[in-house]
């Protein structure tokens, strides 16, 4: 069976043999409004007009407040170009002053975009004509701690502003159950203290803290918390379908307008097979995700999920701009081992990436990992990886290795599918 894969923006191509092919997990397929259409932006307005539990967005607001919108960086495939001419035409509508509107870019601890990324990102109309503001996790502001004694920090002008917006969409995410909603806050705009204890060792490595699993995961639990103390007001949040179409538009309260969202591309992205496989041909969902191996992470962990302990994760992931942050690539080439990478990250913590490191560590630990990338092949080795020129490399390497009978499950969608063991 052929079975194609996202790879940057393009698509790879490979042949599975039937006798080998266990399962093809895929999201389940939408119909999305054409990007840029009538339809899409009409689409946007009414949700920004018929919000889950609140009012209109326009209502809250008066002619003297300041408005913060929260958007995110261009390792998202959040359309925020589509998404912030809506909204923001709707708060000028409502007399909200452009001076008084304020764009600030979620990073987190990601890098500051350049000036190509802002206008590929945003466009040149939101970025000749708006304020922008790149949050800084050393410039915030204290609001007390969550339950959890964690520190409750959030950027100054975000907190000063009369009303928070936030932009975001809703997809499995590797530790945070999903993406979306709080996330905006928590790791977007707060602090850096506040995001590596919400990140530590212990709150990544909790059973509950993984794809699809909201109700007990601490690390989403405590970001609700952050994001209620933030007083985050209003959200604007996309489900996206494989070709990165609008499919809803859900907004509103950031809790209940998530949970929606949540409810409905569970049953869209849940894929079950019978048991594990021997070898899981996967990718990082292409571009924008792909553009690192720091963020591919997230397609291996999700892969490992149904890998058998000794079997293979044969990964696609472009990586074009490189491996990502120094200390991802650091903790990793400078340890000897996966278990020597855990160990220093529970001595050190926090550590700069620490949460990246210690997933790839835990799957390196049970599995052999084969990257089709464009990384330098020295580099991929010190990782410890395999690298291959092509998917059909690869697969002929894990079926040398593992034996021609080998089971494959193929997730061609990678960390935007929940893969699980059939109960």
């Amino acid at each position: 069976m052929k079975v194609d894969f996202p790879y940057g923006n393009e698509e790879l191509h490979l042949e599975i043999p039937d006798t080998n092919l266990l399962d093809v997990l895929e999201m389940e397929k939408q119909h999305g409004l054409p990007k840029g259409s009538t339809e899409e932006k009409q689409a946007i307005r009414m949700s920004l007009r018929d919000p889950t539990n609140g009012p209109p967005l326009r209502e809250p607001v008066g002619t003297e407040d300041t408005v913060a919108v929260i958007v995110n960086d261009h390792t998202r495939a959040c359309p925020d170009d589509r998404l912030l001419p809506p909204i923001l035409e709707e708060l000028q509508n409502a007399g909200v002053a452009k001076d008084d509107l304020l764009i600030v870019i979620a990073y987190g601890l990601h890098r500051h975009m350049n000036e190509e990324e802002l206008l590929e990102t945003y466009g040149s109309d939101i970025v000749g004509n708006y304020e922008i503001l790149h949050h800084d996790p050393d410039e915030t502001v204290r609001l007390g701690k969550s339950s959890r004694g964690i520190p409750i920090e959030v950027n100054e002008r975000v907190v000063n502003a009369d009303l928070r917006i936030s932009t975001g969409f809703i997809e499995p995410h590797f530790f945070a159950g999903f993406s979306g909603g709080r996330k905006s806050i928590l790791p977007g705009v707060s602090g850096r203290h506040a995001i590596y204890q919400n990140h530590s060792f212990n709150m990544v490595g909790d059973s509950h803290a993984q794809a699809g699993e909201l109700e007990k995961n601490p690390i989403h639990l405590d970001a609700v918390e952050h994001a209620k103390k933030a007083k985050l007001n209003f959200i604007v949040n996309v489900i996206l379908n494989r070709e990165k179409q609008i499919t809803e538009v859900v907004t509103g309260d950031f809790i209940d307008a998530h949970l929606k969202g949540v409810d409905i591309i569970r049953p869209r992205v849940s894929r079950t097979v019978d048991h594990k496989a021997d070898v899981v041909i996967t990718t990082n969902s292409g571009a924008p995700l792909d553009l690192n191996l720091y963020q591919t992470v997230k397609g291996l962990v999700h892969a490992a999920m149904i890998t058998k302990k000794g079997g293979a994760i044969l990964i696609a992931s472009e990586c074009g701009k490189g491996i990502g942050p120094k200390m991802f690539k650091n903790i990793h080439v400078e340890a000897k081992s996966s278990d020597e990478v855990l160990r220093r990250i529970r001595k050190e913590e926090p550590i700069e990436a620490q949460w990246q490191n210690q997933l790839l560590a835990e799957v390196q630990r049970k599995h052999k990992v084969v990257l089709k990338s464009s990384l330098d092949e020295e580099i991929v080795h010190r990782m410890r990886m395999s690298p291959v020129n092509t998917l059909e490399e690869g697969l002929e390497m894990v079926f040398n290795e593992l034996g021609e009978d080998s089971e494959v499950v193929a997730i061609p969608e990678g960390p935007a599918v929940i893969p699980r063991i059939r109960k």
